[in-house]
This record gives C-alpha cells, sequence and structure tokens, in this order.
C-alpha cells in the first residue's frame, strides 16, 4: 500500500507516451520541482490504474484534505471509512478532529 499526497508527489522517470498519457488522466507537473499534482479528478479511477502500474504498487491510497482546518488525513483515521464511497480517493472531506470538536465549514469561515 503507497499512500501519496494529491498536492505533491514524485514518481519515476516515465516514457514520453506514459508521460503525456499522465497528463491527459488529469496529472499536472511541476518541472522546478520534480513532482506531479493532480488538476483534473474526471478519469481518477484510471489515473490511479496507470499509476499503480508505474509505481508497481497494488493499492494507491490519496490523503484527504480537510475543508475546515486544511490539514492532511489518511481515511484510515476517520470512523465513516467502512460506509464512505470516495474513501482513499483524493478528494476533500473534514477530519476526525474537526468533527470531535464539532467544527463545520460555515464555522471555518467566520
Amino acid at each position: 500500500m503507497l499512500v501519496l499526497n494529491k498536492d505533491c508527489f514524485k514518481l519515476p522517470r516515465v516514457e514520453k507516451n506514459q508521460f503525456i498519457s499522465l497528463l491527459r488522466l488529469g496529472l499536472n507537473y511541476d518541472r522546478a520541482k520534480g513532482t506531479y499534482n493532480i488538476k483534473n479528478y474526471n478519469n481518477i479511477r484510471k489515473l490511479i490504474d496507470t499509476l499503480s502500474s508505474i509505481l508497481n504498487e497494488e493499492n494507491i491510497l490519496f490523503l484527504q484534505n480537510c475543508i475546515v482546518c486544511n490539514n492532511n488525513f489518511p481515511c484510515s483515521s476517520c470512523n465513516y471509512v467502512q460506509s464512505c464511497t470516495t474513501k482513499d480517493l483524493p478528494f476533500e472531506c473534514v477530519c476526525h478532529s474537526c468533527l470531535k470538536k464539532g467544527k463545520t465549514f460555515n464555522n471555518a469561515l467566520k
């Protein structure tokens, strides 16, 4: 199992065709840092499958980003992981800490 941060992760050098495919699947490449990030979620399942084959890793998981406190956290720390339909995908959610404190998105905007 490999956990990636959707905002910044590195990949081994890939061939030109694979690189173009990754960009078409929704990745963005930062040449200065040599890192990738996800800019488009339309083909997320196919992107995960492609990353899995490049990294020779069966399970690719992504950290969630809390919409309240902006911290990154793994889905495994959530009480609702069993019922979640988007677990381990690079989306936004509310972290356990903010849920526990009763913080909401509206409170965070104040």
